[in-house]
């Protein structure tokens, strides 16, 4: 993944093996980086 120069809030959703989300949905916490 490139990202440009910026604050970026990312988060993981996992989805089946045809990248369908589960139900209900499985997901990360929501994570903030800094890219320079």
């Amino acid at each position: 993944m490139q990202l440009p120069p910026g604050s970026h809030r990312l988060q993981l959703v996992l989805g089946n093996h045809v990248h369908i989300p589960h139900n209900p949905p499985v997901m990360s916490k929501v994570i903030e980086i800094e890219i320079k």
